[in-house]
C-alpha cells in the first residue's frame, strides 16, 4: 500500500516530505497514528490538472496575414 509522507522520517531509507512510501499497513501503522504518514489517495486523483489554454486572441503577425 502507497502512504504519503507528512513529516520527514528514517525508515528502510530517508523520506522526506512529499515522498511517496509504499509499505504493508501493519508495518507502518504506528506511523499514520502518529501523524508522519498517511494513506495516498487513488492514482486517479494524484494527476495533474490539465494545463490552461491560453484565450487570449493574438494579433496577427503582419497585416497581410489577417
Amino acid at each position: 500500500m502507497k502512504f504519503d509522507v507528512l513529516r520527514a522520517h528514517q525508515g528502510d531509507k530517508w523520506y522526506g516530505v512529499g515522498d511517496t512510501r509504499d509499505a504493508r499497513e501493519v508495518e507502518v501503522q504506528h506511523l499514520v497514528d502518529r501523524g508522519v504518514l498517511r494513506k495516498a489517495a487513488p492514482d486517479v486523483l494524484n494527476k495533474a490538472a490539465p494545463p490552461v489554454q491560453n484565450k487570449a486572441v493574438s494579433a496577427p503577425k503582419n497585416k497581410a496575414s489577417k
